[in-house]
């Protein structure tokens, strides 16, 4: 679209377009007309092939040729937008600014622009996700990543130093953001591969740094400014970072990208954390998706994973809750006592909690409804929905103020809770919540409202006492008012009655029989209806912009009220879990010890018909590192895991399934379990095992848990033996970690010999029948052998061919191939 040329020959509706086009190039412009929205040239092209909407023609370009043109109805907007954004479109809406006059051209502007990071439309939202915008910023000194939650009007922002992939990696996945803007640079776009990997998520390239020297200090300037003007600046770490290139950038980028696309949500952006990843639990991008905390590896939805057993929250704003705690489990022991000390109580306390639940049900994902409202993109239902929630408010706080005494931790949640009865009134009284009107307002609430409003409903009525007015001040008892279609209305009087008629009477039309006259009062009547639709419109519009402009007031106080909601609804859930599933409180020691009696995994449990078979765990002093033997299908990684999780749902604040578990705080937790391989960077299943298994030996300390399972299988025998005994000597006594080691290289027992905190543990089995039974125990001692041809016959392999392996077998035994590898 060449918007440059002849534009002299368009009409002023298709100037107005292409000046408002050529702001916005890289989006589809839904372009307001009266009740559709309209999209032109290649946007339509493009938008009737997704949509399955008929392209038709407007008028022509400057060139002559046909203008492609397809529309949506303005009511169902949302459900197209929907459409466009999942199939990958960055969408700008452009609105009408006011109402439309005769003779001039209605002034447009961009309200929206729609990016997967920039969503505020619940339709659009994943109800149990937060919704991130994440600027990244690398620089040969050290990396920025910004973590924006519009609706809620949260920054995150931390430094990392580690330039390696997984590092960055590991860290967007806590957040699991929807959109990454990236500078177009050339060490940023080293990270576009790893970041594209990642399900569901748009990357961005922008770019602020242009050749022109003024814009890019302009922008830099401008950012700096918003940043103070937004936040308290006393903070140690902020003041490391301003000195940094990659902040200053980043958050220039991040500025830039905002203001272009939703200006609206800087202004909103009130909460700042400035973090580093040392202040939760650290879970590495592999362990992440090894122990499907949040999704899982079989199709990337929530089902059977750490967060489908914990979430029991009743509201949304409670899931997402959950969700953030799972993936950033605390390290401070004080504040994770405190949630368990609120678990225990919300677990004892039935009643109590019951009625929280009632309540807090009712109130919904108030998170969202306001910052909707924060962002200006609230329609009349957002705000009957924040009434409703108001009601509910009040009852909630005097549960907490009258029975949570005892509780520091939800006490605390209840005296945050501010008093909303004057918004909540407003509402009540102003709001319409009849949806089968188009009102606003209602009744009552605005006099000349209801005015109107009487003269839309009883025109007519106004009209018949108007005509018996003039009947008795006349004496005329025929005279009559008619409505005629080119002269409006009119009072008719008979020619015989003229002399009766008052001198304010006006002669409109003389008739064979009678004549037409009006009034002031008539006029004045006949304009009131005629225009009352339209007033009523504005006046209830400016209305209600006064109460929006009141509760915005609230905003800050009610941005508490939801955070304050959804932490409540996310501790409930977790007693809900531990009460239902006969989970145990952790304790924890400062002795590095990790003690699980009868553990259980927590989601094989829960969707486990029969009794799950629990197992122990002792890592201490004296038991530093397991070596576990035993055949697949046995059990041992579905062990491994459960060690893991309990140890991360301890930390979360959750009680976890065990009968008792003694833990320590842990400042990371590693896993390396299963085999992939990773074909969009050409990397083999061997070679990704080995960089997750690097990651542990380079970044483990004596204060993490190491899981690891079949190190070295993805290479030769004598090579994948001698990798796992190096990793192990390494961990055992270089990083001084507790680590679990499954592995099939029975002779990695001998290390028990050598080191004295080596134990050995097998995936116990028998045999009955000949046949191999699984006991999925995890005992004492070593497992006779992997059992890996009555592995083979459980799976129903042919059985010519399962005679033929033990031949091979047995002939590979007799050659006695094992080496002393000491």
């Amino acid at each position: 679209m060449d918007s440059n040329k002849n534009k002299n020959n368009l009409t002023p509706l298709m100037k107005q377009y292409y000046d408002i086009k050529n702001e916005h190039p890289d989006t589809l412009l839904l372009f307001q007309v009266g009740d559709f929205y309209e999209l032109f040239f290649e946007d339509a092209i493009k938008a009737s092939s997704n949509l399955g909407l008929a392209l038709t023609h407007r008028g022509t370009d400057a060139n002559g040729h046909p203008i492609p043109l397809c529309g949506v109805p303005t009511h169902v907007l949302d459900h197209y937008l929907i459409k466009l954004v999942k199939a990958g479109f960055k969408v700008a809406v452009c609105d009408q600014l006011e109402t439309p006059k005769a003779g001039k051209i209605v002034k447009r502007g961009i309200t929206q622009v729609l990016t997967p990071g920039t969503l505020t439309d619940l339709k659009l939202l994943d109800e149990k996700s937060a919704s991130y915008l994440c600027t990244f910023f690398p620089t040969i000194e050290n990396n920025i990543l910004i973590f924006a939650e519009l609706l809620t009007g949260q920054l995150f922002i931390t430094s990392i130093e580690d330039n390696t992939s997984k590092s960055i990696e590991s860290e967007i996945l806590r957040f699991m953001p929807d959109e990454i803007v990236i500078p177009d640079t050339k060490e940023a776009k080293k990270y576009i591969s790893t970041f594209k990997q990642f399900s569901n998520v748009t990357v961005e390239s922008f770019d602020i740094l242009t050749n022109n020297f003024d814009t890019k200090t302009t922008i830099l300037q401008e950012s700096k400014i918003w940043f103070k003007e937004q936040f308290d600046q006393e903070n140690n770490n902020i003041d490391n970072l301003k000195n940094t290139d990659a902040f200053n950038y980043g958050l220039a980028t991040f500025y830039k990208f905002l203001k272009r696309n939703n200006e609206k949500a800087l202004n909103q952006i009130k909460t700042l954390s400035i973090y580093n990843q040392e202040d939760f639990l650290i879970l590495d991008a592999a362990t992440q998706k090894n122990l499907e905390l949040i999704k899982n590896s079989k199709d990337g939805s929530s089902k059977n994973t750490l967060f489908s057993v914990l979430d029991q929250a009743v509201t949304p704003m409670g899931s997402r809750t959950i969700k953030k705690w799972i993936t950033r489990p605390l390290i401070k022991k004080d504040l994770i006592e405190k949630r368990l000390d609120s678990v225990e109580f919300l677990t004892q306390n039935i009643i109590f909690k019951e009625n929280i639940i009632k309540y807090i049900q009712k109130i919904g994902d108030i998170e969202r409804t306001i910052g909707r409202i924060a962002l200006s993109r609230a329609q009349l239902h957002d705000y009957i929905l924040l009434a409703q929630a108001l009601e509910f408010v009040p009852l909630i706080k005097q549960e907490l103020s009258t029975h949570a005494i005892d509780n520091k931790l939800l006490s605390a949640i209840g005296s945050k809770i501010s008093d909303f009865s004057q918004i909540h009134n407003l509402l009540l009284d102003s709001i319409n919540t009849d949806t089968t009107t188009q009102r606003l307002i209602k009744k009552g609430f605005n006099q000349e409202i209801d005015r109107l409003r009487n003269l839309i409903e009883h025109g007519a009525q106004e009209i018949f006492k108007l005509e018996k007015k003039e009947q008795e001040r006349t004496g005329i008892n025929s005279l009559k008012i008619r409505y005629n279609g080119a002269y409006g209305y009119s009072i008719e009087v008979t020619k015989a009655n003229l002399n009766s008629i008052p001198n304010d009477y006006i002669r409109t039309q003389t008739l064979t029989n009678k004549e037409r006259f009006t009034t002031q009062e008539l006029k004045d009547l006949e304009y009131d209806i005629s225009r009352a639709n339209n007033d009523i419109e504005e006046i209830e519009k400016e209305v209600f912009a006064q109460i929006k402009r009141e509760v915005e007031k609230y905003l800050n106080h009610l941005k508490k009220l939801s955070y304050s909601l959804s932490y409540l609804d996310a501790l409930i859930s977790l007693s809900q879990v531990a009460y239902n599933n006969n989970y145990s409180r952790p304790e924890f020691n400062g002795q590095k010890e990790i003690v699980i009696e009868n553990g259980r995994h927590p989601v094989i449990e829960f969707n486990l018909k029969e009794k799950f078979i629990p197992n122990s765990t002792t890592l201490n002093q004296e038991q530093t590192l397991w070596i576990i033997t035993g055949p697949n299908m046995g059990g041992k990684s579905t062990y491994l895991r459960q060690v893991a999780l309990v140890c991360i749902m301890a930390q979360i604040g959750s009680f976890v399934p065990a009968k008792n578990a003694n833990l320590f705080i842990l400042d990371r937790v590693f896993t390396r379990i299963g085999a992939s391989d990773n074909l969009s960077e050409g990397k083999s299943t061997f070679l990704v095992e080995m960089e997750e298994t690097a990651l542990i030996c380079n970044q483990a300390t004596e204060n993490s848990l190491v899981i690891l399972d079949e190190v070295g299988r993805g290479t030769s025998t004598f090579d994948g033996l001698a990798i796992a005994q190096a990793v192990i000597e390494h961990i055992y006594n270089n990083i001084k970690a507790r680590c679990l080691f499954a592995t099939h290289y029975h002779e990695l027992t001998e290390l028990n010999k050598k080191f004295k905190d080596i134990v050995l543990y097998h995936a116990a089995s028998t045999k009955s029948e000949g046949s191999i039974v699984l006991l999925h125990k995890i005992l004492p001692g070593i497992a006779e052998s992997s059992f890996g041809l009555e592995v083979a016959k459980l799976a129903q392999l042919p059985k010519g061919l399962i005679n033929r392996a033990q031949e091979i077998l047995d002939n590979l035994n007799n050659k006695n191939i094992k080496d002393n590898i000491y």
